[in-house]
């Protein structure tokens, strides 16, 4: 078992505590030490709540002290925060598994890019929705030619966060409540919609035209419209929003081919939608007859729906495989683990997208 520390992640972070269940769902991971928060009172709150015994007041403080006990750290710590961060850890030689997105601006992935190497450093991002299995159900129907030539992609991501926030935490956090040159509802939302597109299609588009609005009473960009184009003719388009009321994540995605579609919602993970030419139209399910198999995807019967939680772990497991491989110094990528490269893509492309947004024209996507 893995033996992981946390920076970041501490009560009232979103992606704190399924992080924290998801890494040891099927006892791949074991958190051994902590620092949850800059505020003590919630790092100890924390600490205590999930029983972590070592817990420590920032993270240079934790290594000098765990570096030896690690196998990898996770930062789950603000957006802002995550450069100094990995540079300190790959610097300490330190294995790193970080919350999407990796950093904040093409500047800090440059500069990431000076002391990064990917053949003695483990560097993963967490892009949890492709760990879903109709996800990866859907990558292989297209790989198999069964949806035909694709012709476009749509992805939508609309939430009502900001006109409506949930209730469950204090929300938006100051800091989501900055815009750099990158907007931080693209980095929080549309690093998602640029990985699941590579997923499926397993390219970047060439060129790229982008509209930003704000709607709700932060003075930042909430709503985000853009159309790419690939060189191979195939069109899409990314919706992220914050002022979608009645969408609480409305994560969907359509793909439309020239022998058959694909739809699935998150909201109902378990069932893809197909439609072909001759006007049929199937659901598969992930108790159906499946191409993909894992016997992970059925930690429960078909029926029991599995969940956000579990197709997180779906990945935690993708990434244990990897430090398998990389601590037998093997190539540790794989269909389902991405890190520094696809980051930068990503990055590349969110920022071209501002770059259109200033000029009003389509931008080449380079």
């Amino acid at each position: 078992m893995y033996k992981l520390a946390f920076i970041g992640g501490g009560d009232g972070s979103i992606a704190g505590y399924p992080h924290f269940i998801a890494s040891q769902m099927d006892r791949r991971f074991e958190v051994i030490a902590a620092t949850f928060s800059s505020n003590e009172q919630t790092n100890i709150d924390t600490s205590k709540r999930l029983n972590i015994k070592n817990i420590y007041k920032n993270y240079k403080e934790l290594i000098e002290n765990e570096k030896s006990n690690l196998d990898a750290v996770v930062i789950l710590a603000p957006t802002p925060v995550h450069f100094e961060m990995i540079q300190y850890l790959l610097e300490q030689n330190i294995n790193v598994i970080c919350e999407k997105p990796l950093v904040s601006s093409i500047d800090e992935i440059e500069k990431i890019e000076k002391f990064y190497d990917e053949n003695n450093h483990f560097l993963v991002v967490t892009n949890n929705y492709s760990g879903y299995p109709m996800v990866r159900q859907l990558k292989e129907e297209i790989a198999q030619n069964n949806l035909g030539k694709i012709l476009h992609i749509r992805l939508k991501m609309p939430q009502e966060s900001f006109l409506r926030p949930p209730k469950s935490i204090k929300y938006p956090q100051p800091w989501r409540l900055k815009d750099d040159f990158i907007p931080m509802i693209s980095l929080d939302l549309g690093v998602h919609l640029h990985h699941l597109s590579y997923f499926l299609l397993g390219k970047e588009p060439s060129k790229v035209f982008a509209a930003y609005d704000k709607y709700s009473n932060y003075d930042v960009i909430d709503d985000v419209n853009i159309l790419l184009e690939y060189s191979d003719g195939v069109k899409g388009n990314f919706w992220l929003s914050k002022t979608a009321l009645g969408n609480r994540n409305g994560l969907h995605i359509e793909i439309y081919g020239d022998k058959g579609s694909a739809v699935w919602h998150q909201e109902n993970p378990e069932k893809l939608q197909l439609s072909y030419r001759d006007g049929k139209m199937i659901i598969l399910d992930r108790g159906g007859e499946l191409d993909i198999s894992n016997k992970l995807y059925n930690r429960m019967t078909p029926g029991h729906p599995s969940g956000f939680i579990e197709a997180f772990a779906n990945l935690y497991n993708d990434i244990a495989n990897g430090l398998d491989n990389y601590k037998q110094n093997k190539p540790y990528t794989s269909d389902y683990v991405y890190g520094f490269n696809h980051a930068k893509n990503g990055l590349k492309l969110l920022h071209n997208a501002s770059i259109s947004n200033e000029k009003k024209e389509w931008i080449t996507n380079k």
